[in-house]
């Protein structure tokens, strides 16, 4: 049910100011003890800032194939930071449930984009809206887990 709830309030005008402000900073919260607010699969990602030089913390909506897949939706808007940090500096870190390891991100393009975006609709149907609403090229990254150094 609550699954059901998050899906049908995610994209209504009115709760889009509370999803932007202030879902990320709870989220970023309870991921840094391995919780989430919400019922999908939701990693915390530290990227390089690509202006500041400063770790930056995003909670996102993922998908696992071979490493973490994550779309750069921003709720319809202009291209995440996050994103942006990734295309300047491929290395982050990734926070999954209470596991943090170092990651690569891969830029997603051609067939893989379109089937992991229907993948993503699955689970959270407002996806495709942000797509469609954005007017810009939406990246999607793979996050590769690295090898742990011993």
């Amino acid at each position: 049910m609550y699954q059901s709830f998050v899906r049908w309030v995610g994209d209504k005008p009115w709760f889009r100011p509370v999803a932007w402000g202030v879902l990320p900073k709870v989220d970023t919260l309870l991921l840094r003890w391995g919780w989430r607010a919400t019922p999908f699969a939701t990693l915390l990602l530290t990227s390089t800032g690509h202006q500041s030089g400063q770790d930056h913390r995003a909670p996102l909506y993922y998908l696992e194939d071979d490493g973490y897949v994550v779309v750069a939706t921003n709720y319809g808007r202009a291209e995440p930071d996050w994103s942006r940090n990734l295309a300047a500096q491929p290395l982050s870190t990734v926070k999954v449930g209470r596991r943090t390891m170092a990651a690569r991100a891969e830029p997603v393009s051609g067939e893989k984009w379109s089937h992991y975006l229907s993948r993503f609709a699955e689970f959270y149907p407002p996806y495709r809206d942000y797509v469609a609403r954005a007017g810009r090229d939406i990246p999607m990254w793979k996050l590769v887990p690295l090898p742990e150094v011993a």
